[in-house]
């Protein structure tokens, strides 16, 4: 029986896991077109310093912010893993004149990314593959640098995450990550009772921005320590990211098609909506945004 019951659970997990990788690349093939209009190059948060800042200068300087923890030269090689259309690859070749490898689930991201690389004549170092961050198939110790920009919330398995991430780096070599962490810890009939008035809540963000788990900073450092990294540390930067939000929601604002029963409207509702729920629960201390740094 023992055998047997672990077998079934093993089954699903293993159902579980391809559950969770389908949904994530059905996800972003669906919303990167779309994403591209609200967000803009960048589908990730901003970094406001200034609340007057335009979207498209605080995602860049979110960007700017991961940069002072990364010790990238020109000789470096960069793995940015969950790569969205490109830009962050872009900018990171840019600023330091790496190479770059982008990586991503989604084979619409992907073809995007690809077109610019060539459009800008940057194929030869910065490029774009399929696959998957938690199994990337890619050799031991064969970059300086880990990305992970806001995209470790949708890889449910985060200690596969960090043991991928771990094997790619050079001895020495940094991982850098961004993204929404969970604030506030409850006990869990507490936690229980927060889910369950907020069932609804849920529901309409995992269908706006995916299947997500997203995990305290205490988990991720834990997890990335049970991995094998040193000196980790993070950096709470929630008030600085909070008006993404709010510029998101007024892009979609007035879309074509925003009122109407069509897919493309509909997905846009979507998308209004998710970002007055995560706007909601930022603002009540349940969510908030971090980086982090840590060394192998």
């Amino acid at each position: 029986m023992q055998s047997s019951t672990s077998g079934c659970a093993t089954a699903r997990s293993k159902h579980s896991k391809r559950s969770n990788h389908l949904n994530a690349v059905n996800h972003y093939n669906r919303v990167t077109d779309i994403w591209k209009e609200l967000m803009g190059d960048n589908f990730h948060f901003g970094y406001f310093e200034d609340p007057e800042t335009d979207l498209g200068g605080a995602t860049d300087a979110l960007i700017d912010k991961m940069l002072e923890l990364c010790p990238a030269t020109p000789e470096s090689r960069v793995l940015d893993v969950g790569c969205g259309i490109g830009n962050p690859a872009f900018y990171i070749h840019a600023r330091h004149g790496c190479r770059v490898l982008g990586i991503s689930t989604s084979a619409r991201g992907i073809e995007l990314a690809n077109r610019e690389s060539r459009r800008r004549g940057l194929d030869g170092a910065v490029q774009f593959r399929v696959a998957d961050g938690c199994d990337n198939g890619l050799p031991n110790g064969a970059f300086d640098v880990a990305w992970v920009m806001e995209s470790s919330h949708l890889m449910h398995d985060k200690k596969k995450l960090f043991r991928e991430c771990f094997w790619v780096l050079k001895s020495g070599g940094t991982l850098l990550l961004c993204d929404i962490m969970l604030m506030r810890i409850l006990p869990f009939h507490r936690e229980l009772a927060l889910y369950s008035a907020n069932a609804v809540k849920y529901l309409r963000l995992m269908r706006a921005f995916g299947n997500a788990r997203v995990n305290s900073p205490g988990t991720y450092c834990n997890g990335l320590i049970e991995a094998g990294f040193r000196e980790v540390t993070t950096v709470d930067i929630t008030e600085k990211t909070i008006p993404t939000l709010r510029h998101w929601r007024e892009n979609a604002f007035g879309r074509p098609g925003c009122d109407t029963g069509q897919l493309y409207g509909k997905e846009i509702g979507r998308f209004i909506r998710g970002t007055e729920i995560l706007e909601e629960f930022f603002l009540a201390g349940i969510f908030g945004y971090s980086l982090l740094r840590a060394v192998k």
